[in-house]
């Protein structure tokens, strides 16, 4: 058994009202008026994004207001897909005017679409006719991605993504299947924060709320 050694001037952090977790844990109420102990680089990332600001639940943004293909032109060089991308791609569903775009930017990628893709093979009933087939079209995407475009997700990019995802679950009022999806998509959007990418998703809805809760976020979205 290891002893873990404990500051006298550690004090636990308390919470003022009854918080369900993203991953649906309650964290009961502490009576005690102790301060938030917090290391410099959570609290760096609360004063950036500062969710105590945002009370009151996101409305969707006319699309004249956000960034689509259409009017890209040759503004965006680094883009990371989101699986819609991939997903599109696979099925022909891509649009068409897309293409050149997606040939002249870098193509940038995570291990959270992978994830995501990788479920599939899971999901798949192996019982359909149609499931191997799918599954070594996942396999070739995945294989074809190349590693040294791969961008990792660190501490950062994850105490980031769980801020975001956690105020935009208390805004809308997400339910736990709601609350692990969009903790994906923060994941992605805080990891194009910080290679300086740009998200490309058919996904208009979520990514539109966290980019309201973070302007600095770059999306490119497609229909």
């Amino acid at each position: 058994m290891f002893l873990i050694p404990i500051s006298s001037s550690w004090r636990w952090p308390t919470l003022r009202s009854q918080t369900t977790t993203l991953s649906g844990c309650l964290l009961a109420v502490a009576p005690s008026t102790t301060r938030l102990t917090l290391n410099s680089e959570f609290q760096s990332a609360l004063r950036r994004l500062k969710p105590e600001k945002h009370r009151t639940p996101l409305k969707p943004r006319p699309e004249s207001e956000l960034d689509f293909i259409e009017s890209a032109g040759g503004r965006t060089t680094k883009l990371l897909y989101d699986t819609t991308v991939y997903i599109d791609i696979l099925q022909n569903r891509f649009p068409r005017r897309g293409d050149a775009m997606l040939r002249a930017a870098e193509a940038w990628h995570s291990p959270v679409t992978e994830a995501e893709l990788a479920a599939t093979c899971g999901l798949l009933d192996p019982a359909r006719a149609q499931t191997r087939g799918i599954t070594e079209q996942v396999v070739a995407v995945i294989e074809r991605r190349p590693s040294h475009r791969t961008l990792a997700t660190d501490s950062e990019i994850w105490r980031e993504a769980g801020i975001l995802s956690g105020t935009l679950a208390r805004l809308q009022g997400y339910k736990s299947d709601q609350r692990r999806r969009v903790l994906n998509d923060a994941l992605l959007f805080a990891t194009a924060r910080k290679h300086g990418c740009s998200v490309l998703t058919r996904n208009v809805v979520d990514f539109d709320f966290l980019q309201q809760l973070d302007p600095s976020g770059k999306v490119l979205f497609y229909r």
